[in-house]
């Protein structure tokens, strides 16, 4: 079971290298404004405040990094690692870059205990969970090379996940949150990033709910050697995008993007392996599943079997009018001056005795911000 689990943010960031001068003064700080922060707030919340991008991104700002750049996710978050082992506070990291991601089942066993929580078996698959989904289950170029897991006394957790996409050379960041809830569809109540992808597979959307469901009953239903049969008709479909009587789907009827082609094949031992999974979350997690898997059965439960699938980002924030630098484009002037011209007269209105429209702006920005569901 993956009790509490849902995304709850994304942000987009640029690569950089070299190394960190300031990094003890990074864990001396760092420490000392999360005793602050739990003293205050209660380790709960402080943990709960690492699954706001915005908030996470504030804090590596104070601690000397970049805004935008990747090292504010991954410097910051082993500063906060080193910084937390071994002392007398209620919070722990585990995880981290590269080889570390693997070290979260021993690691969590080890160090969750000083803090009180000896059953790390939820956290571990929480943790398996959320790389999978992030990897496999939302294909956006980004392949996840930095996972880490803040968790309080009492067992509440965040996890950080990165991406890079080495073409551009930037990365994406993924929250999520143990307050959430459970399931794989649309974990996520905000996506920040500078740009959206043109086009990616999106297997979390709620539109990609029939997608998810038959690609587990092709599974049970279907022999291996079939599925791979299958597989050579998608490609000779979207080689000449035509479906029958039908177009292609449009998203795909244009160049498709290297890291959406469909695989070469799949691996009929890992087919029969998971013939019997129960549901799409297993899938994600088991032994020798991965992207190109994952593709191939969506390409087939799509172009096959008719089934309905999203290929639109889900980033649901950019910047409003872009940058001075041109990073990732230059400002919108005419649009910054259409917008200030909207709120001037909503204000002007306002004044006037005509609420609604103020009232409008409010309800827009409480939806923006997650406070206004259903």
């Amino acid at each position: 079971m993956f009790v509490g689990l849902e995304r709850v943010g994304s942000a987009r960031l640029w690569l950089v290298e070299g190394s960190v001068p300031h990094f003890r003064e990074m864990v001396e700080l760092g420490r000392e404004i999360v005793r602050a922060l739990v003293e205050v707030h209660g380790p709960a919340e402080t943990v709960r405040r690492f699954s706001d991008p915005y908030w996470l991104t504030a804090l590596a700002c104070v601690l000397g990094f970049e805004w935008n750049t990747s090292g504010q996710t991954t410097v910051t978050l082993k500063a906060l690692k080193v910084g937390l082992h071994e002392r007398d506070i209620p919070v722990r990291i585990v995880g981290g870059k590269g080889e570390e991601m693997r070290w979260v089942p021993y690691e969590a066993g080890r160090e969750l205990r000083k803090i009180g929580v000896e059953d790390a078996g939820e956290l571990i698959s929480a943790s398996r969970l959320t790389c999978s989904v992030d990897e496999s289950a939302l294909q956006d170029s980004y392949r996840i090379y930095f996972h880490s897991m803040i968790v309080a006394e009492g067992g509440t957790w965040t996890v950080v996940n990165q991406g890079m996409n080495v073409d551009d050379r930037t990365a994406r960041r993924y929250h999520w949150s143990s307050e959430k809830g459970i399931g794989v569809q649309e974990p996520h109540t905000s996506i920040l990033a500078e740009r959206d992808r043109e086009c990616v597979l999106d297997l979390t959307s709620a539109f990609s709910s029939q997608t998810r469901k038959v690609m587990v009953e092709i599974l049970r239903d279907t022999p291996p050697s079939r599925i791979k049969e299958d597989l050579a008709q998608v490609k000779a479909i979207l080689k000449s995008q035509r479906l029958l009587d039908k177009e292609i789907p449009p998203e795909l009827a244009h160049s498709m993007p290297s890291y959406l082609a469909p695989p070469n094949t799949l691996d009929e031992e890992t087919l029969r392996r998971v013939k019997n999974v129960g549901e799409f979350k297993e899938l994600l997690v088991a032994r020798g599943v991965g992207p190109a898997t994952i593709r191939g059965l969506a390409y087939i439960s799509c172009l096959i079997y008719g089934s309905k699938a999203s290929w639109r980002d889900p980033v649901k924030f950019a910047y409003a009018h872009g940058t001075k630098s041109g990073r990732p484009y230059y400002v919108d002037r005419r649009a910054m001056l259409e917008h200030a011209r909207i709120l001037r007269d909503a204000v002007l209105q306002a004044r006037l005795g005509d609420h609604e429209k103020i009232q409008a702006l409010r309800r827009l920005s409480a939806l923006v911000s997650g406070q206004v569901t259903g």
